[in-house]
C-alpha cells in the first residue's frame, strides 16, 4: 500500500514533465559522486533479460516443487513489464525524449528480485522478521542496484526509478496475495 502511495505521490508530481525536480538533483549529484556501476547492469533490465531470468526462475521454482511460485515469476515481472510500459505515456514524463517515469528497468529488476526472495523464503522457512529481511534485501538490492546504474547513467531521474520500484513491488506482492487465494479456493473445490 505504501508503494502505491510513494508512486500516486511521485506520478501527480512529475506527470506531463521533462526536467529533474529538487530530489532528483540532489540524489543525482550523490550518485555522480559515488563509485560507477558497470553498464553490464542495466542489461539485467532489459525486457529479453527479465524474461529469461523469469523464465529460469519460473523453472527453479517447478523444480523445488512450488508451482505457484513459478507461475508467479512469470505473472509478477510480466505484469510489472506492462504496468510500466502502460502508464508511462498516460503519466508523460521525459528525459531526453523518451517517456521516463516509471522505469522499466528498475521495475523488472525488482519484480525478479521480489520473486527470487519469496522463492528464498518459501525453501528456507525463516522466522517473520527474517522472512521480512530477505524480502527488502531481494527488492532493495536488485532495485537499488538497477536504480544506482540509470541514474548514474543519466537515463533515468532518481524519481523515475523509484516509480519503478514501487510499481514493481505492488504488482508482485498483489500478484501472489491474488496466486494464492486463487489456488486456496481451488484446493477447497476439490475438498468438498
Amino acid at each position: 500500500m505504501l508503494a502505491l502511495l510513494v508512486f500516486g505521490v511521485f506520478a501527480a508530481r512529475y506527470a506531463d514533465d521533462s526536467s529533474a525536480g529538487r530530489l532528483d538533483r540532489r540524489v543525482q549529484r550523490l550518485v555522480n559522486d559515488g563509485p560507477s556501476l558497470p553498464d553490464a547492469v542495466i542489461v539485467f533490465g532489459n525486457p529479453v533479460t527479465v524474461v529469461v531470468l523469469a523464465v529460469l526462475l519460473a523453472g527453479l521454482a517447478l523444480a523445488l516443487g512450488h508451482r505457484r511460485l513459478a507461475v508467479l515469476a512469470i505473472v509478477g515481472p510480466g505484469l510489472t513489464g506492462v504496468a510500466t510500459t502502460t502508464l508511462k505515456p498516460i503519466i508523460g514524463r521525459t528525459i531526453d525524449g523518451g517517456f521516463a517515469f516509471p522505469s522499466g528497468h528498475t521495475g523488472g529488476a525488482t519484480a525478479l528480485g521480489v520473486v527470487a526472495a519469496l522463492l528464498l523464503i518459501t525453501v528456507l522457512r525463516p522466522a517473520t522478521g527474517t522472512s521480512a529481511l530477505l524480502l527488502a534485501a531481494g527488492a532493495l538490492g536488485s532495485g537499488g542496484a538497477m536504480a544506482l546504474a540509470l541514474v548514474a547513467d543519466r537515463i533515468h531521474y532518481p524519481t523515475d526509478t523509484l516509480g519503478g520500484f514501487c510499481v514493481a513491488v505492488a504488482t508482485v506482492l498483489t500478484s501472489a496475495l491474488v496466486i494464492e487465494r486463487w489456488a486456496e479456493r481451488r484446493r477447497r473445490r476439490r475438498l468438498t
